[in-house]
């Protein structure tokens, strides 16, 4: 199947269970889409992603007039403050760990603020997901992506002492620094939420 067919695919499964999806060739298309859809100046918070940092998305938005709130590349001791701040801006944007091929989005996260921005907060959630990310299979599949891929190559870049970050391999009872605190399966969009994925047929993000 061609990458593009299998992200069409993915979309109509994110749409049969109440999520909006749209597909772009390229992550241009897909920033250009986001500025559209946001319109008028705003207040938007950002998740950690590497997919987010790679779109340059805190940048375009500021140039664009919008107020940021992301933590990421913030001093430490401001994280908690800006993580709370996102959590009530209009919008939300993310990545997701592993979205399989029946529309199923699985999250993990450390401190929390992300899978909560996606359960309740914000309007409007936007979880932008390159072609990477996308695995054949059930929850099984996108927990094994996440622990084996994601989880790994996070912890290296987050400079985390983990066991996953220095073998590749997870090890709960010897992790001092984890970010699996706690997994999201979104089986359908949450109610009362308006939830858009963003598929780009290019890889991005862990």
């Amino acid at each position: 199947m061609l990458m593009n067919e299998q992200l069409e695919k993915v979309a109509s499964a994110l749409r049969r269970r109440g999520f909006e999806a749209v597909v772009f060739d390229t992550r241009e298309q897909a920033v250009a889409h986001i500025l559209r859809e946001l319109g008028s100046a705003q207040e938007v918070g950002m998740g950690g992603s590497a997919t987010l940092a790679q779109l340059k998305l805190d940048a375009v938005l500021r140039e664009a007039g919008h107020t940021v709130h992301w933590h990421q590349g913030a001093p430490k001791e401001e994280g908690p403050a800006i993580r709370r701040a996102a959590m009530c801006a209009q919008s939300y944007f993310a990545s997701a760990n592993a979205v399989t091929e029946d529309g199923l989005i699985v999250q993990i996260d450390g401190t929390g603020n992300r899978v909560a921005a996606l359960c309740f907060g914000p309007s409007a959630v936007y979880l932008v997901v390159g072609r990477n990310k996308i695995v054949e299979g059930g929850y099984q599949q996108a927990v094994r992506r996440i622990k084996q891929v994601a989880c790994p190559l996070n912890a290296r870049r987050l400079h985390l002492d983990t066991p996953c970050a220095s073998t590749g391999s997870c090890d709960v009872s010897a992790c001092k620094h984890s970010m699996c605190h706690m997994f999201l399966a979104l089986e359908g969009a949450p109610g009362g939420k308006r939830t858009q994925v963003i598929l780009i047929d290019e890889d991005l993000g862990f």
